[in-house]
């Protein structure tokens, strides 16, 4: 069980780095903090969003050729009994447009809530998605 989990993570339009995430609390609740920075984050933190272009081209059953028009803006976490589930957020260039389009893929989850349940790749986000993202919240 973890002491420190993230909700939410994104570059804003002004390229601030914010971040919300939670904390276990002495009452073992969840307290909620939030910061927006300006400074630049390092490396691997930029390197982690764009290797999740890939992902959302599968989640969101996009042609491969899009993927040079994809940057991943942020990511959205939920957390149920200790499983990750995410959405991922980006914006795709248009070709006919000065505007980009907005793209959130679905809520996947990192594993099946119940251990029980069989796995439904409806519902799970792949392995190598689930990598990206922990190394993102790394």
């Amino acid at each position: 069980m973890t002491n420190k989990r993230i909700k939410k993570v994104k570059i804003t339009s002004e390229n601030k780095i914010l971040m919300i995430y939670e904390k276990r609390s002495k009452n073992n609740g969840w307290d909620e903090y939030q910061f927006t920075c300006s400074e630049e984050a390092r490396p691997e933190f930029y390197a982690s969003l764009d290797a999740l272009k890939e992902h959302v081209i599968e989640i969101c059953e996009l042609p491969d050729s899009y993927i040079d028009r994809i940057k991943v803006r942020g990511v959205s976490f939920s957390w149920t009994n200790d499983v990750m589930g995410a959405t991922i957020s980006a914006a795709m260039t248009l070709e006919n447009s000065y505007q980009k389009l907005n793209l959130n893929t679905p809520h996947k989850i990192s594993s099946m809530y119940n251990e029980n349940t069989p796995d439904d790749e409806m519902q799970l986000l792949s392995s190598e998605c689930v990598d990206c993202l922990w190394m993102l919240q790394r």
